[in-house]
């Protein structure tokens, strides 16, 4: 499915998609542990960790992740 496929969906204003995004993540959640991982996923993980593991301070402490998502809120 994508959002070309729901006009109504597109028609939303940002704050309104936000919403309804947040409100498909709760719904979603609660079936999250059925969920397998595909093998396109967890090579992206595995892609990912190796690249944390070659430079451990690319990532982001949690203080950092905060001060961005602030940032961006204000």
């Amino acid at each position: 499915m994508k959002l070309a496929d729901l006009p109504e969906v597109q028609a939303l204003s940002a704050r309104e998609k936000l919403k309804l995004a947040d409100e498909l993540w709760q719904d979603a959640a609660q079936d999250l542990d059925s969920l397998d991982v595909t093998p396109a996923e967890k090579k992206l993980l595995d892609e990912r960790w190796a690249a944390y593991l070659r430079d451990p301070s690319s990532a982001l402490t949690l203080e950092q992740f905060k001060a961005k998502v602030k940032k961006r809120r204000a």
